[in-house]
């Protein structure tokens, strides 16, 4: 009887076991909320295979990020009363539905709707914020802190936000396009509720005084950084708004001041801050603030773009700023390779411009430079123009460069030294084309004059073509310096030494030689022995 009563009780046990582990494979089922449909027909699924195998409930768990974790009662309180959507009933077949929907990441279990906002305190508060900034819901984002300022805590006081409630709002303030007087009133606000703001509020203010172009404002919250604690000290954005804010309102000093504070706090401005400070100097011709923030520029091994290089180069000529057109031609040239097919960078008579700005400085590396970045822009399929190559001669002959000089002469005499009509025949003109070459040459005196002949004898014994027009500058020289018998020396050797055939230009120099010294027999002697 005993062991009867003892297998009753071992039966009701086992039956109270039973019901017990069809509850949790129940539960278990009606929580798998994530994941795909697959998944959870696989829970049901376990749950008939614990019916067949004593007891046993079989194991299914998604690796997948989709499938929420249970964390707390009141959750699980909350998944058990309301199934995920798609959900119908236990046993019937899961439909994928629009809850499935959610794009991969983060996914909160309780949906911001079933949380009422007068139950947040301040982190609470944030995150739904944030969620709602996540999702580009500005709107929503203002009207949660709107409502929950107006609400009071447990005790009964009014709620406060923190830090991160007043940046969020502040963030969606700006999204939303809000004027720099609303953001500034909000700043107000934090400090009168004894919140300190940081970096990240004040450049939220920037931004919104950027899109006015109030460089002023923005100056005075920089300064305000500056003084604050560790904690609103400004970054290198904060600096790279206000000094881009600056140059924009053509304030080139202001820019320049606090371009200086960001290197003493080892900072570097961005290459569009760069640029924008560039093309402010250029445009107000301020170009010896532009030649600083060039050497900046070689420092720190930036590039700045081949635009502004191009409108600086040009605002230097106007100028005549040959040190900033130098360095600007420069870069401009270590950024267009000559191993690639480049775009004309620059027109032809912007660097003639800055040739003559070459010329007029005696500058021979900016003329090296310009002809080399003409050279590149009108590349291999023409020559550049006779007033290119005049450009250079002044520039080279104006630095006493008569050997570069005394070249350029050849090459264009090569390409324009066959005339077409009486405006080709003034290109070789030493009465007006190359005067510079001729002034530069008679300002030697007589020793310079000697050395130029003596060059272009050396050219002439070295193989080298020797320009007809090199000549013709050195007798007009001669004359310029009333010296005719050392002009007409030079004119005989135009034939004996160097083998050439004197041409109308030779003529009028030696007769403008024999004229200022009124020798009138040897202008009568000259024209009979040569027929002229």
């Amino acid at each position: 009887m005993a062991s009867r009563e003892s297998l009753k009780i071992l039966c009701k046990q086992l039956n109270g076991r039973q019901l017990q582990r069809e509850v949790v494979s129940r539960s278990l089922s009606s929580l798998a909320l994530g994941g795909n449909g697959g998944g959870l027909e696989a829970g049901s699924q376990g749950i008939v295979d614990s019916g067949r195998k004593g007891f046993r409930v079989v194991r299914n768990v998604s690796s997948s990020a989709h499938c929420a974790q249970i964390s707390s009662q009141l959750e699980v309180n909350i998944a058990a009363s309301d199934p995920a959507p798609g959900f119908q009933a236990f046993g019937n077949p899961v439909v994928k539905g629009p809850g499935f929907s959610m794009p991969s990441g983060f996914k909160p279990v309780v949906p911001p709707a079933l949380t009422p906002i007068e139950k947040l305190d301040e982190m609470g508060l944030a995150r739904e914020m944030s969620n709602a900034l996540s999702h580009q819901k500005m709107e929503e984002t203002v009207r949660l802190y709107d409502e929950w300022v107006k609400l009071t805590d447990a005790a009964g006081n009014p709620n406060k936000p923190n830090i991160l409630v007043y940046n969020l709002l502040l963030h969606a303030k700006l999204r939303l396009g809000a004027h720099p007087e609303v953001m500034f009133r909000i700043v107000s606000e934090m400090e009168k509720a004894g919140v300190t703001p940081t970096q990240l509020s004040f450049n939220f203010l920037l931004r919104s005084v950027f899109r006015q172009r109030d460089s002023k404002s923005a100056e005075l919250i920089l300064e305000k950084m500056e003084r604050a604690g560790p904690e609103a000290q400004p970054d290198g954005d904060a600096y790279n708004f206000v000094i881009a804010l600056c140059a924009l309102n053509r304030r080139i000093p202001a820019a320049l001041k606090h371009m200086q504070a960001m290197y003493e706090r080892n900072l570097v401005p961005s290459k569009t801050t760069y640029n924008e400070v560039l093309l402010a100097c250029a445009r107000v011709h301020r170009t010896q603030a532009a030649v600083v923030v060039l050497k900046q520029l070689e420092a720190h091994q930036i590039v700045p773009q081949t635009q502004t290089l191009v409108e600086l180069v040009i605002a230097a000529t106007e100028v005549d700023d040959a040190e900033c057109s130098l360095i600007a031609l420069q870069h401009l040239n270590k950024s267009s390779p000559s191993n690639a097919v480049q775009p004309l960078v620059m027109d032809e008579g912007s660097i003639v411009a800055i040739l003559g700005t070459a010329a007029r400085s005696s500058n021979a590396a900016l003329a090296k430079e310009a002809w080399e970045l003409l050279k590149l822009s009108v590349g291999s399929a023409r020559a550049p123009n006779p007033a290119a190559y005049m450009a250079l001669v002044h520039a080279l002959s104006s630095s006493q460069q008569f050997d570069a000089a005394f070249l350029t002469l050849a090459e264009m005499q090569s390409l324009y030294g066959t005339p077409q009509s009486a405006e080709d025949l003034e290109v070789l003109s030493p009465f007006s084309s190359l005067r510079p070459l001729v002034l530069a040459l008679a300002q030697l005196g007589p020793a310079g004059l000697d050395g130029a002949y003596f060059k272009l004898a050396e050219m002439h014994a070295n193989g080298q073509p020797v320009p007809l027009a090199a000549i013709n500058c050195v007798i007009l020289g001669c004359a310029n310096i009333w010296d005719a018998d050392r002009a007409y020396q030079t004119f005989e050797s135009i034939n004996g030494t160097f083998g050439l055939r004197p041409d109308v230009h030779s003529i009028n120099a030696l007769l403008d030689a024999f004229g200022k010294n009124r020798k009138v027999c040897f202008v009568q002697k000259f024209s009979i022995n040569t027929g002229f």
